[in-house]
């Protein structure tokens, strides 16, 4: 049997997502997105930076804001990196086929008097 590096997730970004150019001129958008795992007393939050390569992801960037809810599938790699003081620091980083939008970001309810959040379902897909 092959080898096979297929993985999904939903979550929220943590930031706006972001679009970079490289030397020969490919657009890549990167965004990172905050997941949760476990239950309880066993509850963490993984984080995990989106990518996505391809000339189309310039669409992509008004809906892709802090808080916004995604759905994404892509290949999984891990990197690693130190910073001045010589800390390791591991990425975990999917490059994703497509990335959906499966909710708007969580906003405060003007029109109820308690500190409630609402979320609009909104889903699509680039």
């Amino acid at each position: 049997m092959a080898d096979l590096n297929s993985f999904s997730l939903t979550g929220r970004l943590t930031q706006n997502a972001a679009i970079n150019t490289t030397a020969n001129g490919k657009k890549i958008l990167t965004a990172n997105c905050a997941v949760n795992t476990g239950f309880g007393n066993y509850k963490k939050t993984l984080f995990v930076k989106v990518q996505q390569w391809g000339d189309n992801t310039s669409n992509l960037i008004p809906y892709l804001k802090k808080g916004q809810l995604i759905g994404c599938s892509g290949e999984l790699s891990r990197s690693e990196w130190q910073n001045k003081e010589g800390k390791t620091y591991v990425d975990f980083v999917v490059t994703t086929f497509g990335i959906q939008l499966l909710g708007s970001k969580l906003v405060q309810s003007e029109s109820s008097e308690q500190d409630t959040n609402d979320e609009q379902d909104t889903e699509l897909t680039f």
